[in-house]
């Protein structure tokens, strides 16, 4: 669905991460799926930017965008009341299993499994979360995350709280006690919890490896049960123990 709305609100979570809330009517999109965000009306930036719905409610949904090129830098400066056009829900989503489950997030990671955490509240599904950036700043959502669960851990590589990697923590942390586990993070974060070997299912939200979004410049595939997969169709979820990541680390 490709349409035209405007920009709602704007946060400002620290200094490279912001959202942009805009009115998303007639559609109901699930925790995984993504939209393309485009930048400019003209076509510089060509490639209009994937990114996924961080919460979807009242017909308003929430963006969580980090800047990192030309593109999201153009979005960081867009207002409240400015118009944006959009195309989506792309991507096939998930719905969280019934079980006690543990949700792992890694910096912007955490935009995806907020809608997430979301669903499992809403579906009165026990759940977990552990969340590690590179600095306390870098850590965002922290009291709305509280609000959802009070079983979250929260870890930092330097400055204050708790020091540590998602890894490191995990290494120490009881996974046994969850059934389902759902993960998103840089890509060196899911090659490192692949290692670890973890007996329960793992589900990956893989939006490390988007490119367009909508399946044309095939920079998404990666290999899945030895068969090549486009992300941005076929998943972005996949379960993790399934990907071979041996062409990306």
């Amino acid at each position: 669905m490709n349409f035209q709305t405007r920009i709602k609100r704007k946060i400002l979570f620290n200094r490279d991460i912001f959202g942009l809330e805009v009115f998303l009517p007639r559609i109901r999109p699930v925790p995984g799926q993504f939209f393309q965000l485009q930048a400019n009306p003209g076509i510089d930036p060509f490639l209009q930017r994937p990114i996924s719905i961080a919460s979807h409610k009242n017909r308003h949904a929430l963006f969580i965008i980090k800047i990192v090129g030309k593109g999201t830098k153009i979005l960081s400066e867009k207002r409240p009341g400015d118009p944006i056009f959009l195309r989506g829900p792309m991507g096939k989503g998930i719905r969280p299993k019934k079980g006690k489950t543990l949700l792992i997030a890694g910096g912007i990671g955490i935009a995806p499994l907020y809608f997430l955490a979301q669903h499992c509240r809403k579906r009165k599904i026990p759940f977990s979360i552990i969340y590690g950036a590179k600095t306390e700043k870098d850590l965002i959502l922290k009291t709305a995350l509280k609000k959802l669960t009070s079983s979250c851990f929260f870890v930092v590589e330097k400055g204050k709280g708790e020091k540590g990697t998602v890894i490191s923590f995990l290494k120490n942390f009881p996974v046994k006690n969850y059934k389902f586990i759902y993960v998103c993070g840089p890509r060196p974060m899911l090659i490192q919890l692949q290692k670890l070997k973890i007996t329960r299912p793992v589900y990956a939200f893989c939006e490390d490896f988007l490119g367009c979004g909508c399946g044309i410049c095939l920079g998404c595939a990666i290999m899945v049960k030895n068969t090549y997969k486009r992300v941005c169709t076929d998943g972005p979820v996949f379960k993790l123990k399934e990907i071979n990541f041996l062409n990306y680390d």
